[in-house]
């Protein structure tokens, strides 16, 4: 008798339910898209969190944590100093793909008629793009 449990025996079934489907581990994946939307948005939304705005948690997925925590610790002062927050637009983007798997991104965003400029790192990790560095001046 064998000592394997009876689901590591069963094959991995296609979600059709056609043919066993095969692990994909070590398949090369495409370059990914263009990050700029996504840049932009990150850099929306982390310029209006440090002003005291809401919106920290939507970047959860797509920031790192050391990056996620700083903005916290700007928003977290922000807010102590009676900031409420103001909403940002962003002016400018420009995306340097400096390899297959990392982009560095240079952004002017406005608020209330004064720019700020933020500089941001994508980098390619498990499919799909996460800041790994966001500077906002």
């Amino acid at each position: 008798m064998s000592a394997e449990p009876a689901l590591a025996r069963t094959p991995l079934r296609a979600i059709d339910g056609g043919a066993p489907a095969t692990p994909r581990y070590g398949v090369k994946r495409a370059p990914l898209g263009d990050p700029t939307p996504l840049a932009c948005t990150i850099a929306k939304t982390a310029v209006e969190v440090i002003l005291g705005g809401g919106g920290l948690e939507t970047l959860v997925r797509w920031v790192a944590n050391d990056v996620r925590e700083s903005l916290a610790a700007q928003h977290s002062l922000s807010r102590r100093a009676g900031h409420r927050g103001l909403e940002a637009k962003i002016e400018r983007a420009r995306v340097c793909r400096v390899s297959h798997r990392a982009a560095e991104v240079s952004i002017v965003a406005a608020v209330r008629g004064r720019a700020l400029a933020v500089a941001m790192r994508l980098e390619e990790v498990h499919g799909r793009w996460l800041a790994t560095v966001v500077e906002i001046v």
